[in-house]
């Protein structure tokens, strides 16, 4: 957190926000308003230039002008080729000097002329690179004002005044720092210094030996000061230490608390990651200072990285959580733009359930969410929440615990019975009948599938077979295979199921090209895909998958020469999914791939944080809102939307809407003329009005562009032209007109 005038600034996980302590206006600033990144590690405020720092976890420091909300991105530190870790622990504003907290040492940056003035990474006896967490401005043992650096190895001091800092020997150096020498904060009371280390928090004697003063064994993450107290945050409190010895709790009941700040007029600000920023009075005595406004922060998901994403039949955005964040639930954002997090801080009905990894929505309007360890959650179209695991439905705990029920995946069939994998569990198949009726399935017996192996993730295919990834049950991070099961005419009986295993590394462009696996789905054209962590391969659906032993993946080859043979070969798949105009959207953890894939396999687009706003390469999850022409892509760093020019097809022949129109053309200059309404395979001819054909193509979904251009690649003159769009599966001919001024 940063205090200024009549504000709090903080730094989250999300990106930076502001909050006006007299109108209670919360201002929040992400990648699209320009910053370098999302995830800040360290704020600081700039009075005299009334801006605020902010500095990354790759070495990258944000200005951001308050007046403006303009920002200025600064790469110095992170050029540094001398030290492979570059983070920012840790910003302070000194006239005209910023303080740089770093993981290899203190960086002085010169806010004037924007650039490094000073490194210093070699302190005393420390071994270079030291990481300096924290830093404070107070007298030394020689005399006079000078630096105390908490670093990862102890503490280094010296005089301002020194000849030179960069020289070791200016620096002297306390190792034997209590109760730890993994310093976090270091500040300084009366002339006392006290440090907040990995076990505990420790103060320095006259002598310059370390005590530790008993007061916690957590780690301290940071410290400020009052008047007549040094405040201590640890995890879940916060305590004031007094000069005397004597020590108080200022504040308690939090799960997450990171920072603490007092601003100008004493108040106390807590930095807590679940509750946001919470404003107290001044600490005073030994009473404990009042609340004045808590649970400060924007609206938004309750955590940054996303999993996996799908969009429901009303165009709302459901996401899961990430495997490893406490206390994590699941997400929707609605088409006006709101939030609701689904995790226990919020729903009393979630309560000691977290770890839901995957998302569904079926047709009926319900969103389902399956957890790790947590069973399964259903919210409703009235926004009900119902949960399902061993005490209501058949679902079992994974074997050997009593009480952990593994939801691994979730899909529905064209008769209205969801499909749950439950995994881990004695019966890892299950089926939730229209009526609400749930049946357990025992295990799935194939060739080849081994006794050891679990069900993750499903789908439901246009024939009504299953395809489920397998898992290796000993580690469920691990996949070995995909089966595909057909469970025929009689869904809860399985004596009459049959089904066909696919493990093993293929070759050759033919059979798997991983057996780690992260998503399979259908597209329109019947192709089985499966995203593996060696890139994309595709089963030819038949409703003969489940026994026809001829059947096995094949590995789309590029249909350029300029492109190596298989398409996206050795790059790991974590999502993929098809946009209106057949086109493929690929999420990996090199950014976001487009391939045009009608008839062939072509190169689109590929988008990557180098070339686009796209929070962070690792891309999680990808789908598509065809109404608007809307592509969500879920990262490790948040979400972020792309405004596609693929939209839903019309169900039948209408009217066509061309536009801009008119449309101006300048010189050579091409145009972009959008041609909507369209049924969902089309051949557009562009007709002047006399009837000559000028130009034709073929156009997939809703939407189309035409460039302006005849078919000898010349723009068209001034004019009213037509245009007229043919059904390519008989559905007929609709009409349009535009007209161009040249």
């Amino acid at each position: 957190m940063a205090p200024a005038p009549g504000a709090m600034w903080a730094g989250s996980s999300g990106g930076i926000f502001s909050y006006d302590v007299a109108s209670g206006e919360i201002n929040a600033f992400t990648a699209a308003e320009g910053l370098h990144d999302v995830q800040t590690i360290a704020i600081a405020y700039d009075q005299q230039r009334n801006a605020v720092w902010a500095g990354y976890a790759d070495g990258v420091l944000d200005r951001l002008d308050v007046a403006t909300g303009t920002v200025r991105t600064f790469f110095d530190i992170q050029r540094n080729d001398r030290f492979p870790s570059k983070g920012v622990n840790r910003l302070q504003v000194r006239g005209d000097s910023l303080l740089v907290a770093t993981a290899f040492g203190l960086v002085v940056f010169d806010a004037v002329r924007e650039e490094v003035r000073d490194t210093y990474s070699q302190l005393g006896s420390l071994s270079s690179p030291v990481a300096v967490r924290d830093f404070l401005i107070a007298e030394v043992p020689q005399g006079g004002s000078g630096l105390w650096l908490a670093t990862d190895q102890g503490v280094a001091y010296a005089p301002w005044d020194a000849p030179n800092l960069q020289d070791p020997a200016a620096w002297d150096v306390d190792r034997d720092v209590r109760p730890s020498t993994d310093v976090y904060a270091i500040a300084e009371l009366s002339g006392t210094v006290y440090v907040g280390t990995l076990y505990g928090l420790g103060q320095r004697g006259s002598d310059g030996r370390y005590t530790d003063t008993g007061l916690t064994s957590r780690t301290v993450r940071d410290m400020a000061m009052l008047a007549d107290r040094v405040l201590v945050v640890t995890v879940f409190n916060v305590l004031g230490v007094f000069a005397n010895g004597g020590a108080i709790v200022q504040a308690d009941g939090f799960n997450n608390l990171h920072s603490v700040a007092v601003a100008e007029d004493g108040h106390m600000w807590l930095g807590d990651a679940e509750s946001g920023l919470n404003h107290f009075e001044r600490p005073s005595g030994n009473n404990r200072p009042a609340l004045i406004t808590g649970n400060i922060y924007p609206s938004g998901p309750y955590d940054s990285p996303f999993g996996e994403v799908v969009l429901d039949t009303y165009g709302n955005l459901w996401a899961a959580a990430v495997e490893g964040l406490p206390r994590s639930g699941f997400y929707k954002l609605s088409r006006d733009d709101t939030w609701v997090s689904y995790t226990q801080r919020f729903f009393s009905e979630l309560n000691g359930r977290s770890n839901f990894l995957v998302v569904y929505a079926d047709g009926e309007g319900n969103a389902w969410a399956g957890s790790r360890g947590g069973g399964l959650a259903q919210v409703d179209p009235d926004q009900v929440i119902q949960l399902y695991d061993q005490d209501n439905s058949s679902l079992l705990p994974a074997a050997g615990e009593q009480s952990f029920v593994i939801v691994s995946g979730i899909a529905s069939d064209g008769d209205g019975n969801l499909w749950v994998t439950n995994t881990a569990s004695p019966m890892p198949l299950h089926v939730r009948s229209p009526d609400g009726t749930w049946t357990g399935l025992p295990p799935v017996s194939c060739t080849r599938l081994g006794a050891t192996s679990a069900l993750g993730s499903l789908i439901v295919d246009s024939s009504g077979l299953k395809w489920i990834i397998v898992q290796d049950r000993s580690d469920l991070r691990l996949t070995v295979g995909i089966l595909v099961l057909d469970t025929r005419d009689s869904p809860t009986d399985p004596s009459d199921d049959q089904c066909q295993f696919f493990g093993g590394r293929g070759s050759g462009g033919r059979g798997l090209p991983s057996t780690q696996i992260n998503v399979v789905a259908e597209d329109t054209d019947g192709r089985i895909w499966v995203g593996t962590d060696e890139g994309p391969a595709y089963f030819i659906s038949s409703s003969l998958a489940a026994t026809d032993p001829s059947v096995q993946a094949s590995w789309p080859i590029w249909t350029v020469q300029s492109r190596t043979a298989y398409m996206l070969r050795g790059l790991i798949i974590n999502d993929l999914v098809e946009d209106p105009a057949g086109r493929l959207w690929f999420a990996t953890n090199d950014g976001a791939y487009v391939v045009e894939s009608s008839g062939s396999f072509s190169p689109s687009k590929h988008f990557r944080t180098s070339n686009s706003p796209l929070l962070s390469d690792q891309v999680n999850s990808v789908d598509v809102e065809g109404s608007l022409g809307l592509v969500f892509l879920a990262t490790d760093k948040g979400l972020i939307s792309y405004q596609g020019n693929a939209i839903n097809p019309a169900p039948s022949v209408q009217n066509l809407f061309v536009y801009p129109n008119p449309v101006e053309l300048a010189r050579e200059q091409a145009a972009t003329i959008f041609i909507e309404g369209l049924v969902d395979q089309t051949d557009i001819r562009i007709l002047s009005i006399d009837g000559e054909l000028l130009a034709r193509f073929d156009a997939r979904g809703g939407k189309a562009q035409w460039d302006g251009r005849d078919q000898d690649g010349s723009l068209v003159p001034s004019g009213i032209y037509l245009v007229v769009a043919v059904g390519r599966n008989g559905e007929g001919t609709a009409y349009g007109k535009v007209a161009v001024i040249r």
